[in-house]
């Protein structure tokens, strides 16, 4: 039992109902992680045992054959609904469900009841959540294992512990921890919290999504009415996942579950729950801690989504002006609209709560043994990363300026530059761009903050646009961007600035061409000016839309490592745009020392040793010579001029 293989035979054999030796694979196993998932498929195995031997002992034409029970996501299937046993009287208060017996109601829902139940065979209080008899016309039975089999793989202090599933009396359930306390609901209804009450009750609730996230499950109803306050000792406790998804199992991701109110608004619009959706639902609950109310408020999905759309939101600084400003902007960050501008994990956002002072712990005392918050970024590390790839970009852009240089010209290898030089010529093709970059990057800003100003004006028409191209097919939309992407560096290049690529091409296949090579010459310096202009812009915006728009594509793909191809793609297509433009700098854009050599007018283009490598650009036939350093013929004026300029003797 150490490999996924094995855990996957065991899945099989479970769902086959082959006879499995339990005890020696929990003697066998390697650690007590392992140990408690075999005794939680060993609760299955027993519960789809019982649900065949029961199918097979009634007699009624009608009973539909139950198939094992195999866990979502593994390849199984779930049963069934179970045929009633209309012989077995139901269980009440008083009354007895196999080895529980039922002390009190404490729960009711829309297909199931909780009951608080004593384990006779344990002696100690549980909760029993039980499928309702007249919900099983709607509900199947494998929904309450369902939750029950989410609830079993989480293990965690502040998830509420499942401990086993079976039936009896005609009725399926699954029994858990009792908790002695109430619910956040029931502690709102007494008054609003404080912001230090609030945040102490958002970072265990965090650490406990966390761990939820973890186990491959979103909980979907992250709601004050299920989270629960412990009496003794006050520890905080996530419950009821009947509305939870294995994110691995495609058929329940469309189901329409949760509490409107607190519901993500994509998840509204129809699109599936994400860890972004619970990390809002948290967002929302805190909201309600400290106000009593909700940001958007509607009678129903539709009004709720509408509300969404009209930007129909209350400001927790409007409703709460005391609370601290970092916790309004946690809040606030928490429930943004975009998805993609909230927390990204709920790690994060425990990261970001356990920055704020709990000032006033929620009575009696705080949670026992408080999990450490997570190390801060190491954002040294970020910068290394950050310079390096800016070292790595400069040296290639410097490499194929000069190779594009060298090729043109046909200079010889002697005079080819070396490293510290092509790093040189890398440095000038990189801060035309980077200056570039940095006006665009602030007139982004500042529309941004314009948009801040306006937004009760375009916070309808945005949120329609976003929700129109949400509606986009991912994969198809991520496709579309690189190929529009690759057109315009075509439209660019090859028909814009046509006419520049084919004269290099020409004097690249000839050096001695008579073709007009003005283009290449400070009297098309606006020309060049206008094409890196363009190439620095195309490339920025592409490089916005791959770090804002294809995190969303990934999170809605079926298949996220297709939409990390088109990703990486539109970065070499960018990188395409930055590499074409930078190419020909030394040929039009770089000064070089005017000389004269046996009273001929030119230019030095490069040095080896003590020789220089002369060039006559406006000789017939561009000679190029080699001549040493200290010729008598060799004079420099102390002038320098682009390339293709002409150069008149002194």
């Amino acid at each position: 039992m150490a490999g996924e293989d094995d855990l996957d035979k065991l899945f099989e054999l479970v769902a086959d109902g082959e006879a499995v030796d339990w005890d020696a694979l929990e003697r066998a196993a390697p650690d007590e992680e392992t140990r408690a998932l075999l005794r939680q498929l060993r609760l299955i195995a027993e519960v789809s045992e019982v649900h065949r031997s029961q199918v097979d002992d009634i007699p009624t034409p009608d009973a539909a054959p139950t198939v094992p029970v195999a866990l979502p996501g593994r390849g199984g299937s779930l049963p069934p609904r179970l045929p009633r046993l209309a012989t077995e009287p139901a269980p009440g208060e008083g009354g007895a469900w196999g080895p529980l017996l039922l002390v009190r109601k404490i729960g009711e829902g829309s297909y199931g009841e909780v009951y608080h139940a004593h384990d006779t065979w344990l002696d100690h209080p549980v909760a029993l959540k039980l499928l309702k008899r007249e919900a099983e016309s709607r509900v199947q039975p494998s929904d309450l294992l369902h939750e029950a089999r989410k609830l079993a793989r989480v293990r965690h202090t502040n998830v509420v512990t499942v401990h086993g599933a079976d039936r009896h009396n005609g009725r399926v359930g699954f029994w858990m921890d009792f908790i002695d306390g109430e619910t956040l609901a029931a502690r709102v209804a007494k008054g609003r919290l404080s912001a230090g009450e609030a945040t102490s009750v958002g970072q265990e609730v965090c650490q406990a999504l966390a761990a939820v996230h973890r186990a491959n499950i979103i909980h979907r109803d992250v709601k004050a009415q299920n989270v629960m306050r412990a009496h003794d000792g006050g520890r905080i406790i996530l419950m009821d996942f009947g509305a939870g998804q294995f994110v691995d199992d495609p058929s329940f991701g469309k189901r329409a579950q949760g509490t409107p109110l607190y519901l993500a608004p994509e998840v509204l619009r129809g699109d599936d729950a994400t860890v972004r959706s619970d990390i809002y639902a948290v967002g929302i609950l805190l909201y309600h801690l400290v106000t009593s109310r909700f940001p958007v408020e509607g009678r129903s999905p539709r009004e709720l989504s509408e509300a969404h759309e009209r930007g129909m939101r209350r400001r927790l600084r409007d409703e709460r002006p005391d609370l601290p400003e970092s916790f309004i902007a946690i809040v606030e960050r928490a429930i943004d609209p975009d998805p993609w501008r909230r927390y990204a994990s709920a790690g994060e956002m425990e990261a970001k709560l356990a920055g704020e002072p709990a000032t006033r712990p929620l009575s009696p005392a705080p949670a026992p043994n408080p999990a450490p918050a997570p190390a801060p970024r190491n954002y040294a590390r970020l910068a290394a990363s950050l310079g390096i790839g800016l070292v790595a970009l400069t040296a290639a852009l410097g490499f194929i300026a000069a190779r594009v240089f060298d090729v043109a010209l046909r200079i010889d290898r002697d005079f080819a530059l070396g490293l510290t030089d092509t790093m040189t010529v890398g440095v000038t093709v990189m801060i035309p761009f980077v200056a570039m970059w940095l006006v665009g990057a602030a007139v982004v800003a500042a529309l941004a903050g314009a948009a801040l100003f306006l937004r009760d004006y375009v916070s309808v028409p945005l949120a329609r646009l976003i929700a129109v191209v949400n509606g986009w097919d991912p994969v198809m939309t991520a496709m579309a961007i690189v190929v529009a992407s690759v057109a315009w560096w075509f439209t660019l290049n090859l028909i814009l600035f046509g006419t520049l690529y084919n004269t290099l091409l020409e004097l690249w296949s000839n050096p001695s061409t008579t073709a007009d090579l003005t283009i290449l010459s400070s009297v098309e310096r606006s020309m060049h000016t206008n094409h890196y202009l363009a190439s620095a812009y195309s490339s920025m915006l592409i490089g916005l839309i791959v770090w804002r728009w294809f995190p969303s594509l990934e999170a809605r793909a079926t298949m996220a490592s297709t939409i990390r191809l088109w990703k990486w793609g539109a970065v070499a297509v960018a990188l395409a745009f930055v590499a074409w433009a930078g190419a020909p700098r030394r040929l039009v854009l770089e000064r070089y020392p005017v000389a004269e050599f046996d009273n001929r007018p030119g230019l030095v283009i490069g040095s080896a040793g003590n020789e220089v490598l002369f060039y006559a650009p406006n000789e017939p036939g561009r000679p190029r010579r080699r001549v040493r350093g200290d010729a008598p013929g060799l004079q420099r004026t102390g002038e320098t001029r682009f390339l293709f300029d002409p150069v008149a003797a002194k």
